[in-house]
């Protein structure tokens, strides 16, 4: 008979005991838009239903999430009869092109999702801009227990391969990557997970320091050398196991 784990201790000496509980990640979705210049962005802080937060340079009408974009419970917290053990976090980025309204105003509710060179798959210079301008935080009950570079965090999985597509005659044609090898061997799992408990408030949220514009549209490689209308979806991942609530 294999050993299990019944029991986890952590570092305050509180143990944890594995009843009811599952393997379960939650997810939450934002969209950056090119150009955009906010100081921080919310992840987890919205269900189904509600607006899908975004940043953007200009105005934004955010479209409204659904279960693609998360499968939180509650906005930002936990229920009484919950527990999670985060044991590693996993972003993912999907590349799109958004046809905006007009100059001044983006309607992300209405907006037509265009099929542009190798979308989904963002590209690599589209990643090291984010890698070099972005930090991933998470905070549980307003202490910061996660903090570290975009690029720091690996989703483990995802579409691998490279290679360029031509759009048109001496067009540069474009690359493909992935934010880190895609193997779970690969993730940066903690050696002490971050615990949250019933009724806990939790944040994960990107910062982008000193709001520079984040301009990862000036890498896309084809006849127009910025894409403005370039939007990164990116899908935030908690990992690890779930205290289901006891009805």
């Amino acid at each position: 008979m294999l050993n299990t784990i019944t029991t986890v201790r952590l570092p305050s000496g509180e143990e944890v005991a594995f009843v009811d509980w599952s393997d379960k990640p939650v997810y939450s979705t934002c969209e950056l838009v090119h150009g955009f210049t906010r100081q921080e962005i919310d992840l987890f802080g919205y269900t189904v239903g509600d607006p899908v937060p975004a940043a953007a340079p200009t105005a934004v009408d955010p479209r409204t999430s659904t279960d693609a974009d998360t499968n939180l419970e509650a906005p930002g917290s936990m229920a009484s009869t919950e527990e999670r053990l985060i044991y590693s976090i996993k972003p993912e980025v999907l590349a799109l092109t958004a046809d905006p309204v007009d100059n001044n105003r983006r309607d992300m509710q209405s907006a037509t999702y265009r099929e542009g060179t190798g979308e989904p798959i963002p590209n690599p210079v589209q990643l090291g801009a984010l890698n070099q301008q972005l930090l991933l935080s998470l905070e549980i009950s307003q202490k910061l227990y996660v903090r570290a570079g975009f690029g720091y965090f690996n989703a483990g999985f995802g579409v691998h391969g490279a290679g360029g597509s031509m759009t048109t005659a001496g067009a540069s044609g474009r690359n493909y990557a992935t934010n880190g090898l895609p193997s779970q061997e690969a993730v940066r799992s903690y050696v002490v997970p971050q615990y949250m408990g019933g009724q806990e408030k939790f944040r994960v949220f990107l910062s982008n320091p000193g709001g520079a514009a984040c301009n990862f549209g000036l890498s896309e490689n084809n006849a127009v050398p910025t894409n403005v209308d370039s939007v990164l979806r990116v899908r935030v991942y908690l990992e690890g196991l779930y205290k289901r609530p006891v009805s």
